[in-house]
């Protein structure tokens, strides 16, 4: 950009900035001002704000001259990995471009928002950096994800930000002339981005149609969290950002400087649906100015819906359910409307099933006529006879008595989202009012508060609750404070004398006991929770699968693989046929049956499970989920533990872009940086792995994350080695080892490991024998022959048959080769991509060769075709075994 053009860029974003914080009715005055003194600047401000007011621009559109002005100077310029196109908008905080990627990794558009210059060292630019920060937490399908984020050569701060290709929900839907089920079905979409936001602890402030797109495809974006606020805070940017609201779409309390919960998107959800279903705003009137609008929102009530539908087919339609549905969540107290965006889309759900709706008094007529609604051919078959009328209500009532647990369940789950949102809302009136940051610490025991005092004449809710929070205790790592909830549930439990209740608590601390290194009171517990289990009839799927998960959990940290992979296995399998996928339980068990098969050799059953958790999690739209993430990364894992050495690099690999492009190179967790860094290595023979490894050393340890800082280490040793740096693996080691000692059974397969290393330190500097020893040291220690399936075997036996050859022992070491190669074939998914088998048939070949057997070419040549597969044609190990065939 030329100085030139940059100085009067600043100029027209400097002067929008200042109209536009201005009211409508002082604008002008202030424009007739700027056109005196300077005429040009103000022909363009008053294009961006005529192109501003423009119904359906989801930002200022830039006009001709301004996309000269603009255009011609950031066009072409590199930010990151993309190229700017062409500009899509303006808006006070800065200007919106359309981006390629141009760093040859793949294709793709995306669009990146610029901080105006003028805004640089003002409050405005916290609030964009907080916009990143904001969407950083984001991950849902139906919110523009962050892609990246950065500050260009000249200090300007950038986001890089999903490119949606469509047009706001209301003109799609009107375009497409949509009718009145799929405007409620693609307005469902936009409650769950909401409550994947409120989840979060994130209010997005300005919901309008302008910030909900459609794309071609009918998939719904949420855009713009530029707003946003984190529930709680109430920080002077926080507090400064809140002007930057939109008063067509703002609710009460937010025009009057009041709190901001949950409920106050809602009262915007509430507009944006009545927008979308007649097209219309319900109190906006042509000429209405800013002050106007907000004057007849605090005064005047909402029409109905169907008041405005048009036309009397439409307004039969509106009346009634979606009349109360939209005047619920336009009342003026927050505390009346529905408190979450959830509680929101469960009465539209029930709209769309003909059910009662929680908008509306219960009335029996009203219950009857959605009973009619449900099923209508059999009701209006019935009604010409009275012995159908008297069958009916039989069948009716045996119906209510066989729903009678679903309805608990119901009702449960219904409390669960009141209780949230009353917490979601209470925490900004009762946490945090003197400014001061909160934890979440401070949040999870505001919540037992919150729990405590408002539903104390509810044990059964209270005590589920409970276990929940504990959960989240867990998390934080306060295993103290999360033991002390689990008790506080247990003593609720048992005053109650249910043995549901009691089975459920004691299942759930189970675990707890286990993290506390208590493994023979979390026995205690498990056989008490599995004996009251026994106590009740008709017991819950919840519990059934709650205790099956805590026996396998049990059994795994007593050491009993078999058990623990058997219960695991029985959890996951009646999920599945229960069609429970999408419970989150689904993929915890499963990740742990994953590595406990992992752990017992049976890679091949790993890797079907991992198949289905990330289907799994595809369906239920977590494709970037944090779960994902991990499943990708065990699946490298597995592959490399089979022997498929380039796939589990590929694998990795992607999984490492993956997050780069959503999160930034500092998003990839520590124990996928140092995998993705020793593969490289394995596969590339280079350097370039190094950092990936190191980095993770570094930060691990930093973060005193112990057992990421010993896998890094241990991988760092293990590159060291296939690199020739021999005098760096040892320090290495010791420094794993030492770690891991502090815990030597949990760390026992690291310890195993740096074992194996160091026996092949000692054969590459030359000590076959002493490293004879260690490798039959640690062969006695995995079981083996007796034992077949610890996964350092083929690794262990190779080696062997390799020290042997070198001691001249070239019996022992065809013996040992041949052990090797079964053993690598077993482990192996594939036995032709196995690097492990590679290795293994290399290491019978020189025995052969050694022993004159004229097999030893046939050997190698197999060899050299695995190898290729597993390891790359140019791969050094591959080049040997042809040349040994020569």
């Amino acid at each position: 950009m030329s100085s030139e053009r940059q100085k009067k860029w600043r100029e027209v974003s400097a002067y929008l900035d200042q109209v536009l914080d201005l009211e409508e009715p002082a604008r002008e005055g202030w424009l007739r001002e700027l056109s005196i003194r300077a005429p040009e600047l103000a022909a363009i401000v008053r294009s961006l704000l005529a192109e501003r007011s423009e119904p359906g621009g989801p930002a200022v559109l830039l006009d001709d001259a301004t996309a000269a002005l603009v255009g011609t100077t950031l066009a072409g310029q590199r930010l990151g990995a993309y190229t700017l196109d062409r500009p899509l908008g303006h808006g006070g905080m800065g200007t919106v471009w359309l981006a390629h990627r141009s760093d040859g990794r793949y294709e793709g558009r995306a669009a990146v928002k610029l901080l105006s210059l003028a805004l640089l060292g003002r409050p405005a630019e916290q609030r964009f950096i907080q916009e990143g920060s904001v969407l950083a937490k984001l991950r849902h399908p139906n919110i523009a994800q962050l892609i990246d984020a950065g500050v260009a050569a000249g200090g300007q701060p950038y986001l890089v930000l999903e490119y949606v290709d469509g047009e706001r929900i209301d003109q799609y839907a009107q375009r497409r002339n949509l009718d009145l089920e799929a405007r409620v079905r693609l307005f469902l979409d936009v409650l769950a981005a909401v409550t994947h936001a409120h989840s979060q602890l994130v209010v997005h402030r300005d919901l309008k149609p302008a910030n909900i797109f459609v794309d071609g495809a009918g998939h719904v974006k949420l855009l713009d969290f530029g707003v946003a606020a984190l529930l709680g805070s109430t920080s002077e940017l926080t507090r400064e950002a809140g002007v930057g609201m939109t008063p067509e779409y703002a609710a009460p309390e937010q025009l009057l400087g009041e709190p901001i919960s949950t409920a106050t998107d809602v009262y915007a959800l509430g507009l944006v649906l009545f927008v979308l279903l007649v097209g219309r705003h319900p109190l906006s009137v042509p000429g209405n100015s800013g002050p106007e609008l907000a004057r007849r929102t605090l005064e005047l009530e909402s029409p109905r819906v169907s008041q405005l539908a048009g036309d009397p087919r439409a307004e039969r339609a509106l009346r009634g359910d979606l009349d109360n549905i939209v005047a619920h969540a336009l009342r003026k107290d927050p505390q009346e409307r529905y408190l979450s965006a959830d509680m929101f889309a469960q009465d539209l759900r029930r709209y769309l099933a003909h059910e009662p709706v929680s908008a509306r008094p219960d009335s029996v007529s009203y219950r009857a006529a959605k009973f009619v609604r449900r099923h209508r051919g059999a009701v209006l078959t019935g009604v010409f006879t009275a012995l159908a009328i008297v069958a009916a209500v039989i069948i009716t009532t045996l119906e209510m008595l066989e729903a009678r647990h679903q309805r608990d369940a119901a009702l449960y789950q219904s409390k669960r989202a009141e209780y949230q949102a009353r917490f979601a809302f209470q925490i900004l009136s009762e946490v945090g009012s003197d400014g001061r940051p909160i934890t979440i610490r401070q949040l999870v025991q505001k919540g037992i508060e919150v729990l405590e005092k408002n539903y104390g004449d509810d044990p059964r809710f209270v005590i589920a609750t409970l276990v929940n929070i504990s959960g989240r205790f867990m998390d934080l790592g306060d295993t103290q404070s999360e033991y002390a909830t689990l008790v506080k549930a247990e003593k609720l439990a048992r005053q109650l004398g249910d043995p549901a209740q009691i089975a459920f608590v004691q299942c759930n601390t189970v675990e707890t006991e286990l993290q506390a290194g208590r493994a023979q009171q979390a026995a205690l517990r498990m056989r008490d929770g599995l004996a009251n289990l026994a106590r009740v009839a008709d017991p819950s799927v919840q519990s059934r699968l709650d205790c099956g998960i805590a026996q396998a959990r049990l059994a795994w940290g007593e050491g009993d693989l078999p058990h623990a992979i058997a219960a695991a296995r029985a959890v996951a399998t009646d999920m599945e046929a229960q069609h429970l996928q999408s419970d989150l339980r689904f993929t915890t068990v499963v990740s742990m049956l994953e590595i406990m098969l992992s752990h017992s050799g049976l890679n091949g059953e790993a890797l079907r499970w991992n198949e289905r958790a990330t289907a799994a999690l595809e369906q239920a739209g977590r494709a970037d989920s944090a779960a994902m993430f991990a499943f990708r990364h065990n699946r490298a894992q597995e592959l490399y533990k089979c022997g498929d050495v380039r796939r589990a690099y590929e694998q990795e690999k992607a999984l490492a872009n993956t997050i780069v492009t959503h999160q930034g190179v500092s998003g990839v967790p520590y124990p996928i940086a140092h995998w993705l860094g020793f593969l490289q290595v394995r596969i590339e023979l280079t350097d370039a792995g190094l950092a990936w490894i190191e980095r993770a050393v570094r930060d691990s340890a930093a973060q005193q994350n112990r057992p990421a800082q010993i896998g890094a280490l241990l991988n760092h040793a293990r590159a060291q080695l296939l690199l020739g740096r021999t005098a760096g693996v040892l320090p290495d080691v010791e420094q794993a080892e030492s770690l891991a000692r502090t815990s030597a059974q949990s760390n026992a397969a690291a310890l195993a490991a740096a074992q194996l290393i160091r026996a092949q330190l000692m054969v590459a500097v030359g000590d076959a024998a002493a490293a004879h020893a260690a490798i039959e040291s640690l062969l006695a220690q995995s079981g083996y022959p007796r034992k077949r399936t610890d996964v350092r075997l083929p690794a262990a036996l190779i080696l062997r048959a390799r020290t042997e050859g070198s001691l001249g022992r070239w019996a022992e070491a065809l013996q040992s080769a041949r052990e090797a190669l079964a053993v690598s074939e077993e482990h192996a998914l594939s036995a032709e991509q196995s690097a492990d088998v590679g290795a293994a048939l290399m290491e019978l070949a020189r025995a052969q060769r050694a022993l004159g057997d004229t097999a030893a070419r046939l050997s190698a040549k197999h060899a050299a075709v695995i190898l290729a597969r597993s390891l790359g044609a140019d791969h050094p190990e591959t080049r040997a075994a042809a040349e040994f065939t020569m």
